[in-house]
């Protein structure tokens, strides 16, 4: 279920980055390993920027930003971090064998920093082609593998070039300057973290809405014996999700998109199921269908992979929230043969169960 991620990712994460101060997502996109979004200024209505993220197993996320004068940004976010907002921090970069060049990065919050890129055709030629970028801050060396950036630039002015066209482009964005600090101790001002793969943290008050409904709906589709798991101590690819249960056959989630944080119904789902068949390792069968509920609309999908005696169902819901946005809730079922040991089934949950569950969980 590595969708999850990706998706709370590119709802939460992404909008840090934004320097408007207020934005709303128009187009979400994948490209790669990088996960895009189109924010558009909430005062204005206009494109304000285009914004990509890649999570590396360090635990340090990397951004890259396209303005609507193509200007162009990186910068740097770990959950660890505890920088002193404001404050700019002089870095050393270089990509691959190249000279060494200088930069100052602003952070933007504790955890967050950027730094504006300059506008020669050099440094973006070398970022596009080259394999790996090298960051020094003083204290500590950081190392990101530049897979994919060819593409993504592409992607990523592609996004403006659309999207402007679509919406006006909103002046003065991703370029000013904040007021003067003085200089921190480096990006992170602690040792880096172990290796690992860190999603954005969930929304406290949002956790507590969707846990509730993942207890509900549990209820409702007579669902017993999974257990309710906490942010960190999940597997990888669920931390940051609102609410997660699960046992040794079976993993529930419910997850909250709020209004102006996803594109579209259809985009969530399509790039559920995109995600689902990317990790299959055998046969791949998938659908959607929309159902009334209790008086609700239910968009509905399944993924079914196989391989040898290993099955993998997941099924996914949304169901539109009362106070904006969307409720999505995902059961994912394996099923082992005895060929992988002892034989694993979880309990008969039907369609129309889930179904019926999902559109009362959130009542």
């Amino acid at each position: 279920m590595r969708f999850w991620t990706k998706l709370a990712l590119a709802s939460g994460v992404l909008c840090l980055f934004v320097s408007a101060a207020s934005a709303a997502v128009v187009e979400s996109f994948r490209s790669g390993g990088w996960n895009g979004s189109a924010y558009t200024d909430d005062a204005t209505g206009r494109l304000s920027t285009c914004v990509a993220a890649a999570t590396y197993q360090s635990g340090i996320t990397l951004y890259v930003q396209v303005d609507t004068s193509y200007s162009w940004a990186i910068g740097f976010s770990a959950p660890h971090w505890n920088m002193d907002v404001g404050s700019d921090i002089p870095l050393q970069y270089r990509i691959d064998r190249g000279a060494w060049q200088q930069g100052v990065a602003k952070a933007t919050s504790k955890d967050l920093a950027r730094m504006q890129m300059p506008q020669g055709s050099y440094i973006i030629t070398r970022f596009r082609r080259g394999r790996t970028m090298y960051v020094y801050d003083g204290a500590y060396n950081y190392e990101f593998r530049l897979t994919g950036t060819s593409r993504l630039m592409a992607r990523l002015a592609k996004c403006v070039e659309r999207n402007v066209a679509r919406y006006g482009a909103a002046p003065g964005v991703g370029t000013a300057a904040a007021a003067p600090a003085a200089p921190s101790g480096g990006l992170g001002q602690a040792d880096p973290a172990p290796a690992q793969n860190t999603a954005a943290a969930a929304d406290p008050q949002l956790a507590i809405e969707a846990t509730q409904a993942l207890f509900n709906l549990m209820g409702s589709a007579g669902i017993s014996g999974l257990k309710l798991i906490p942010d960190g101590q999940r597997e990888e690819d669920l931390n940051g999700l609102h609410a997660v249960a699960a046992d040794d056959a079976r993993t529930l989630v419910a997850h909250i998109f709020a209004s102006g944080s996803y594109e579209s119904e259809q985009k969530l789902m399509s790039l559920i199921i995109a995600d689902s068949a990317e990790n299959c390792d055998g046969s791949f069968s998938s659908g959607t269908e929309r159902v009334t509920e209790g008086g609700k609309d239910v968009f509905s999908s399944y993924a079914n992979c196989e391989a040898g005696d290993f099955q993998l169902i997941e099924r996914v819901a949304i169901v539109k929230r009362g106070a904006g946005g969307v409720h999505v809730y995902g059961v994912a079922d394996t099923y082992v043969g005895e060929g992988g040991g002892a034989p694993v089934s979880p309990p008969e949950l039907t369609d129309p169960d889930f179904y019926a569950a999902a559109a009362a969980a959130a009542d």
